[in-house]
């Protein structure tokens, strides 16, 4: 009798004890990591173009030769373009920059149309578009040459945007995301569409950038997940794939790959030092949560073994991030404490009340990551985006001449 009375009052403190302590410490994981601060993000610099392009002359001799019109008539045309192309070569970084961009983007493309451009052709002019990492000068007689340093800069412009926002509110978190997605599709545009020989804009450096970006993008949905109060298991997913995106990015910068050739090994080591401190700090948050979710499912032990991982994790971080910044340290230091207390309070707890047994970390589950992230594109032909076309009034010969046959077969239809 007095054994099962023992049994009964053991069972009834062990849940007391814990209903309790969940109340009274107030130290929840989600209460907590939702004021983390912000990690910085990486942005990429903007190309810059050291000489204006002069299209008139080429253009308005292709306009007399092959339109056979007036080419002082398009010499408004003209000068719109050459006013459009400096301005987005000398964007702003806000979102009239980024619109600007689009727009001459856009008219590049309606301008293929109805000019020969490419390298070779009779109406290629001269592009000059400095390096980003050598600041070497490139000219090239391409309109792509052109194209591809205009959706560089969309990538580019995007990113910057996407870094500059402190991310402290639920906007800020949205506006950052939805940049970093814009920028990953600028560049999977430029490696997919355009093709390019200028190494800043690389196929491998395309690659690395693609995944950096949606690798912020899924961060931002992490620190939102975070501040929202999701489940403990989803904010898991969502960091576990932060952590695989960055994985990928830092495999685009081996020592060895043409990466480094292309940048410099300055530029790439420093990537390469924010990109594997972020890598073992997000394993950090994704077994942090697992931990919380064990303990929703009253699993003790298997709450102790992902404390103890999450701090290991951490202090795996905080040996990587010496010289960095306070911004960085201060997280670090945040996490620490959310963790640390979490993993003590845990062995605790399971030490003296649940004696639960603490399995090894590789004998549990394996986390699969849930990417909620993709490029989001923008469409050239889109009125809101290119305006009306410059070069609308310049209709093809080809069209004239059929017009003029139409006009002409009507006059012999017989009347009735």
């Amino acid at each position: 009798m007095y054994f099962i009375f023992y049994c009964i009052f053991c069972f009834y403190f062990k849940n007391r004890y814990y209903s309790t302590k969940k109340c009274i410490d107030g130290d929840d994981v989600i209460s907590k990591m939702e004021a983390v601060p912000r990690m910085p993000m990486i942005f990429l610099d903007i190309k810059s173009s050291p000489e204006a392009t002069d299209f008139g002359p080429t253009l308005k001799k292709y306009i007399k030769e092959h339109y056979l019109e007036d080419p002082e008539s398009y010499n408004k045309e003209v000068k719109e373009l050459e006013l459009l192309r400096q301005t987005a070569t000398k964007a702003n970084k806000d979102f009239i920059g980024c619109s600007t961009l689009k727009k001459y983007f856009a008219q590049l493309q309606f301008l293929q149309n109805r000019f020969p451009m490419g390298e070779g052709e009779a109406c290629a002019v001269n592009f000059t578009w400095a390096d980003v990492y050598t600041g070497t000068w490139g000219t090239y007689a391409d309109l792509k040459f052109e194209m591809s340093a205009i959706m560089y800069n969309i990538g580019a412009l995007h990113s910057c945007l996407g870094a500059m926002d402190n991310r402290l509110t639920s906007e800020g978190m949205k506006v950052s995301c939805t940049h970093f997605q814009c920028a990953a599709w600028a560049f999977q545009h430029l490696r997919d569409e355009i093709q390019t020989t200028s190494t800043d804009m690389a196929h491998e450096l395309m690659n690395y950038y693609i995944n950096v970006m949606l690798a912020q993008a899924q961060e931002c949905i992490l620190e939102k997940s975070m501040v929202d109060n999701r489940k403990n298991s989803i904010i898991a997913k969502v960091a576990t794939q932060v952590v695989e995106y960055y994985r990928q990015a830092v495999k685009h910068l081996d020592p060895q790959g043409k990466v480094q050739l292309y940048v410099g090994s300055k530029q790439c080591k420093e990537w390469q030092k924010q990109l594997q401190l972020k890598i073992p700090y997000y394993e950090c948050v994704s077994l942090l949560y697992l931990g919380s979710h064990s303990e929703e499912q009253q699993r003790w032990g298997e709450r102790v073994t992902y404390y103890q991982a999450a701090a290991e994790k951490l202090n795996e971080a905080t040996k990587l991030a010496k010289g960095e910044g306070e911004q960085v340290q201060e997280a670090l230091r945040f996490t620490m404490d959310v963790v640390g207390g979490k993993y003590n309070s845990a062995k605790k707890d399971n030490d003296f009340v649940y004696h639960d047994k603490v399995p090894a970390l590789e004998t549990l589950p394996e986390m699969k990551g849930a990417s909620l992230v993709k490029g989001i594109p923008f469409n050239p032909n889109d009125k809101e985006i290119s305006g009306e076309d410059i070069f609308a009034r310049l209709i093809p010969m080809e069209t004239h001449e059929a017009s003029s046959l139409y006009r002409s077969e009507l006059t012999y239809l017989p009347f009735y």
